[in-house]
């Protein structure tokens, strides 16, 4: 990685840090001018994210999501994209903590890891492969986004703190999450599987990997129904949120760590 883009990168970092930490002093002190320096940090942040993923991209000529570091790098960048879409929409203002706090823990994870550029694999050198990969790690953030609403569901009606959104916004925001998540992976699902056919001559493979993003699909199209009916709504939600969360990590990290499989991307 150039040194312009690593300076871009350790300065959104630094941006994102910030944030956190005025985001955690906002909780305490209650002062506007903390979240909206937070939240302006946030941007900065975003702005410096982007940029850096625009140089890389433009450096290598395709979309740089084929290692860990870039996995990670895109996931991140995906994730402060979601968090700020919720934020623009609905001012939740340090609830946004908790996923400011998992966007540092990824983009952390990045930084200690290889940055360089390699040349992409002929099987990877198509548009298909752009939409499927930029598809697949939006609707992880919003999983994400959906897994840390969760968590302060369940926080918020155990405590019920005026430092929380009510109870019936926090239920919307996980709803909403969920279901652009499953939009996001449904488009991801349908690119994946033309690409493999372009690819390989066939829409869908057995392998471990292909089974497990068709499990994380049926799991969050499961919940779209789930939210309809009255014993999952509430605090059966959150739990199902954080429980497919667990799935996707699975999914996106532990089958590439763990175990062995022919996707392109492990």
């Amino acid at each position: 990685m150039t040194e312009i883009a690593a300076l871009l990168l350790k300065s959104a970092f630094a941006c994102y840090l910030l944030s956190a930490n005025l985001y955690l002093l906002h909780v305490a002190v209650r002062r506007p001018v903390l979240w909206r320096s937070a939240f302006g940090l946030v941007l900065t942040g975003f702005a410096l994210h982007s940029a850096c993923l625009g140089l890389r991209w433009y450096l290598a000529g395709y979309l740089p999501v084929t290692n860990l570091f870039s996995t990670l790098f895109f996931f991140s960048w995906a994730l402060a994209a979601t968090y700020l879409y919720f934020e623009l929409r609905y001012r939740i203002h340090a609830s946004g903590l908790f996923i400011m706090l998992l966007n540092l823990l990824l983009l952390g994870t990045a930084l200690t890891r290889d940055t360089a550029l390699r040349p992409l694999i002929p099987a990877l050198d198509t548009p298909l492969f752009t939409l499927h990969i930029a598809f697949s790690f939006l609707g992880y953030a919003f999983f994400a986004m959906a897994f840390s609403i969760g968590v302060l569901y369940l926080v918020q009606k155990r405590l019920a703190s005026r430092l929380l959104p009510e109870l019936a916004l926090l239920r919307q925001l996980n709803e909403e999450s969920v279901f652009l998540g499953f939009c996001f992976f449904t488009l991801c699902m349908i690119f994946g599987s033309i690409w493999a056919y372009v690819a390989w001559g066939y829409y869908f493979s057995w392998n471990i990997k292909g089974l497990m993003s068709f499990l994380v699909w049926l799991f969050y199209g499961g919940m779209c129904h789930a939210k309809f009916v009255r014993r999952w709504q509430g605090t059966g939600y959150a739990l199902l949120s954080i429980a497919g969360f667990a799935i996707v990590l699975f999914t996106y990290l532990g089958i590439g760590l763990l175990m062995s499989s022919n996707h392109p991307l492990d």
